[in-house]
């Protein structure tokens, strides 16, 4: 890798240097520094001129902040003259706000591609986005990669599992459908009703027999918990035995580490395109790398 360089944010700095091991390279020499007002500074303190620059960063808690320091490293790289900059976003946050539901709302995952581009990349890597809606809003390449055989990997090394994939929601199904012709396993899907005026979730029926099944709850996302452990709880009423939740982006919201941890789910299963901190880490948790998708992808790029 002698023409590319690869440079960390601080949002996931265990899964950047996962990367750069894989590659065979050391991080970049970036300085990220905060004055007393709070404002990002960035100082990259080596040459990039010419050369293929990567730029790793989660747009995790707190996702404003690390947006403008993935920008600022990109505008930085581009006025030393680099080659090219590709922005690697494991977790594009903002990727759920992708429409108005209200007037007056703005479209953020729009605005946020927009900032991506005015900071200089020309390219994206990202994994596993919301929606499809997302992609069009760049204009400039973006190459998504998908967790279904990383997680099912999970799966198999699992003994004796007579499993079927459960879809959460409606959202979700098309995302659900494609992870069970991945690992080859059948599929149901929940009914559920959304009070308008609350948003509460209620949980109404299921499309087929889960009874003495193991079971595997698929998403993109593991936010504040409810879902899951909603859904959890109508699948062991329902006969499931053993329940997997496999979700590619560990946000872990508030109290959701907790929960989860206390939930009839007996495995939570995420990849680490999000940093999860200690005191976020459960018994029932189990973290796997997405490190080899992006280096893999980062080699295929350089020329």
């Amino acid at each position: 890798m002698n023409t590319g360089m690869l440079f960390s944010g601080t949002s996931n700095e265990p899964l950047a240097q996962k990367v750069a091991s894989s590659i065979g390279v050391s991080l970049g020499a970036i300085e990220i520094t905060r004055f007393m007002d709070n404002e990002c500074r960035v100082y990259i303190t080596q040459a990039v001129k010419g050369k293929d620059i990567f730029v790793l960063q989660s747009l995790s808690a707190v996702a404003d902040q690390h947006l403008v320091e993935l920008s600022l490293m990109g505008q930085a790289a581009k006025s030393l003259g680099a080659r090219r900059v590709t922005a690697v976003i494991p977790w594009m946050g903002y990727s759920k706000q992708d429409k108005a539901f209200r007037r007056g709302e703005a479209v953020s995952a729009s605005l946020v591609a927009k900032f991506i581009e005015v900071a200089g990349f020309d390219r994206v890597i990202t994994c596993e986005l919301h929606s499809e809606n997302v992609v069009p809003f760049f204009h400039i390449p973006v190459r998504e990669f998908t967790t279904h055989e990383l997680l099912g990997k999970v799966l198999a090394s699992r003994p004796a599992l007579e499993a079927t994939v459960v879809s959460p929601d409606a959202g979700g199904k098309s995302r659900s459908s494609r992870f069970a012709k991945t690992v080859g396993l059948p599929i149901v899907y929940l009914e559920k009703d959304r009070d308008k005026a609350t948003g509460k979730v209620t949980v109404t029926g299921i499309s087929g027999d889960v009874g003495g099944r193991d079971v595997v709850i698929f998403d993109d996302i593991i936010n504040t918990g409810a879902t899951a452990i909603k859904t959890s709880a109508f699948l062991k009423v329902h006969g499931a035995k053993r329940i997997f939740f496999l979700a590619t982006h560990a946000v872990l919201a508030g109290d959701a580490a907790e929960k989860l941890a206390a939930s009839p789910i007996d495995q939570v299963v995420v990849t680490d395109t999000i940093a999860i901190p200690k005191e976020k880490r459960f018994n029932k948790l189990t973290i796997v790398s997405v490190a080899p998708l992006l280096a893999d992808a980062i080699s295929s790029m350089i020329k």
